[in-house]
């Protein structure tokens, strides 16, 4: 993930009279203001981001939004795992796996027992000012590196999950061919083998 970067403003303020500590001398100087600004950001009106793409995700995708969701003005989501597990209707299992993950991928970081920071480089509500100041918090809590064996484990729990899935679109594109003989018939999953009957 590419680093957010920021862009400066200069902006003239006008002309201030000021005595010089050392010799007293009064001075007519031009001021002018650097400002900090955000750049190369794309507004997402969550709600309806999340409806559109909510067909489309599984269980650890809609946790993905729910955490979005559920962040507070510092960009922190408050919840022990089983606690997010009861929240959202998804299984304790998942809910580690995903967070995990998530803190793996630098998406979040955790603060403290129960609290999580989430990358303000990724989402983040609120203005500039704050902004930045949640991006120090963020950066000052240590990043959660994964061994080798937490991530097999997680891809083949995600594998499996996965398998699940398609067996259940297997299984319905089956009774949907029972019903209807007429229907495409791609259950080979090769593109050749899939005719029109």
């Amino acid at each position: 993930m590419g680093q957010q970067t920021t862009s400066k403003k200069v902006k003239f303020v006008g002309t201030q009279t000021y005595i010089n500590a050392d010799t007293g001398e009064v001075i007519d100087m031009q001021v002018t203001d650097i400002e900090e600004r955000d750049f190369n950001f794309s507004k997402v009106w969550m709600r309806n981001f999340i409806a559109a793409l909510d067909i489309v995700g599984n269980k650890k995708t809609k946790l993905c939004y729910w955490i979005i969701e559920n962040i507070n003005k510092e960009n922190m989501l408050v919840g022990t795992l089983r606690d997010i597990s009861k929240r959202t209707n998804i299984s304790l299992e998942t809910v580690r796996l995903t967070m995990d993950i998530l803190l793996n991928a630098d998406f979040l970081r955790r603060k403290s027992q129960g609290v999580y920071i989430v990358n303000p480089d990724i989402v983040f509500k609120g203005g500039r000012g704050s902004r930045l100041n949640v991006l120090n918090q963020y950066n000052a809590s240590p990043k959660v590196e994964l061994s080798d064996e937490v991530k097999l484990k997680n891809l083949l729990n995600t594998i499996k999950e996965l398998t699940a899935e398609v067996e259940k679109l297997q299984k319905r594109l089956q009774e949907k061919e029972l019903n209807d003989p007429n229907q495409l018939n791609c259950l080979d999953l090769e593109p050749k083998k899939c005719v029109n009957a």
